[in-house]
């Protein structure tokens, strides 16, 4: 990344390494007045109802599918990826999410009656009511820089919010993208506002005041350093850290599924996933096939076609100096996919190299997948199903998969994230939209009773409401005995009740 002028953010092609575009750098200063304008957007969105806010979000969907080759060729461009990639990584979460939001928003956040068992609350009516937060922040990462932009901010948006979107760097492009789409689709001005920038710029985004909660998508270190920021300021934060993903394959596997799924799983992007497999583990009978086929079908891997470059130079370098993958002449900053058979540090690779390890037996198994401090996703390649539930539970991750990798991300109705130093919080499906509301208990009384707790305090109240204990929640013997010795007690907070 370089610059034409302090005011100017240029994107680089990490294949060609030329100017790609740029955008206009966000001043940290002016972060007061954006979160004001996304407050003042937000009273007029969340008047707009749910079904209003739900065409929104159809209309949203829509565009992106007429959008297809210019948002597609734009996250080619910025990232490197593969078109299939930038289809099936951006495009696809984006139009689902749009659209699985806009039919179950309402259903999900609706009010929920609180069921009152207890006979001295008899008099009430409770409800708990799903509310917006106001504005919320969304930082993203380059390496699906539109579909996870989209997917965040439409989540927000349905459930009542503005949003500050802050992009990566790397990638302004498309996320200035991402608030043309929802301008286009009629979020009202300043409802879905994009800042531009490095690290400046997203400190004063979690730092700015009237920011509600902060949804952070990104590495450990800067989510650590997020978190703290937000908690500093008693401000909510969603984090998803990456991972180092396990893919555990068993003898009986599907020997052609099983490498295929595990050559797609660690190069996919580049390896630049924050699912990628990144220790692959195979059980002995298997394992020096496993390992010779999978090397085969990696040497064939095509460069821009199959496999795109490292994001920057700094990443390339990076990855290089970890796990020795050699280098591919041409200008782009490209490293050849590689497999290796010695362990890694327990850091997030992050790039086009996987390793592959034997083992024997579900519990060698389970302890090699969860020997790491993250606990992202995993995935489990056997042809025995009851198999793949037990060592699936007994896996330390927010998702696994068996026979399958990541499909997941671009099918809103399941939820994404991890357990361990790959975060907390969900930030896509129900659970994702929950996260982006806060519970309010609503409470109704007509006033008729008074409350046997109240003052003043007496010696028979007192034995009284412990007699209560028993009456309410004793079993049924407990109940009637309680009942009957404490009987004057009782009648007396039933008087005091009364008003007597």
């Amino acid at each position: 990344m370089s610059t034409t002028a302090e005011s100017e953010l240029v994107s680089v092609s990490p294949t060609t390494l030329e100017r790609v575009g740029a955008v206009r750098r966000t001043d940290p200063a002016e972060l007061p007045a954006v979160v004001a304008a996304a407050a003042q957007a937000q009273s007029s969105w969340w008047e707009l109802g749910w079904r209003g806010r739900a065409d929104v979000l159809r209309r949203a969907g829509a565009i992106v599918r007429a959008r297809a080759d210019e948002l597609a060729a734009t996250v080619q461009a910025e990232t490197g990826k593969p078109r299939t990639e930038a289809i099936t990584q951006d495009l696809y979460p984006a139009v689902d999410h749009a659209t699985w939001l806009a039919k179950h928003a309402e259903r999900l956040l609706r009010d929920e009656r609180v069921k009152l068992a207890q006979l001295h609350l008899k008099t009430k009516k409770a409800w708990l009511a799903h509310e917006p937060f106001g504005v919320v922040a969304a930082i993203t990462p380059w390496n699906i820089p539109f579909g996870i932009a989209f997917t965040q901010v439409a989540t927000a948006l349905a459930a009542g919010n503005a949003v500050v979107l802050k992009p990566s760097e790397l990638t302004p492009l498309c996320g200035e993208l991402v608030a043309d789409v929802f301008a286009e689709a009629g979020v009202p001005a300043g409802g879905a506002q994009v800042v531009q920038g490095e690290a400046p710029v997203g400190e004063a985004v979690v730092g700015a005041e009237g920011i509600g909660k902060v949804l952070f998508t990104g590495s450990v270190a800067v989510g650590r350093r997020v978190a703290a920021a937000a908690g500093a300021r008693g401000i909510p934060v969603v984090l998803e850290l990456g991972g180092r993903d396990p893919l555990v394959v068993f003898a009986d596997a599907d020997l052609d599924r099983a490498v295929e799924g595990a050559l797609f799983s660690s190069f996919i992007n580049a390896g630049q996933a924050c699912v990628s497999a990144e220790r692959i583990y195979v059980e002995r009978p298997v394992h020096e096939e496993f390992l010779a086929r999978l090397r085969q079908r990696a040497a064939e891997l095509r460069p821009v076609d199959d496999v795109g470059p490292l994001i920057s130079e700094r990443r390339r370098d990076e990855v290089e100096a970890l796990s020795g993958a050699p280098r591919l002449d041409g200008s782009g900053w490209f490293l050849a996919p590689t497999v290796l058979t010695e362990p890694l540090p327990d850091v997030e690779l992050f790039g086009p190299a996987v390793t592959v390890e034997p083992f024997e037996g579900e519990d060698e198994a389970v302890r090699l997948a969860n020997d790491t401090s993250f606990g992202l996703a995993a995935s489990v390649w056997t042809r025995d199903l009851a198999r793949a539930r037990r060592v699936s539970r007994r896996i330390e991750a927010g998702m696994v998969w068996v026979n399958d990798f990541g499909w997941s991300f671009t099918t809103a109705a399941a939820t994404w994230g991890g357990v361990k130093a790959s975060g907390f919080g969900r930030s896509t499906g129900k659970y994702g939209l929950l996260e982006c509301s806060q519970v309010k208990l609503v409470d109704e009384d007509r006033g008729r009773l008074r409350p046997a707790w109240w003052y003043p305090y007496e010696p028979a109240g007192e034995a009284a409401l412990q007699a209560l204990l028993d009456v309410l929640y004793g079993s049924t013997t407990e109940r009637a005995r309680a009942a009957w010795r404490h009987r004057r007690e009782l009648g007396h907070v039933v008087r005091r009740s009364l008003g007597r």
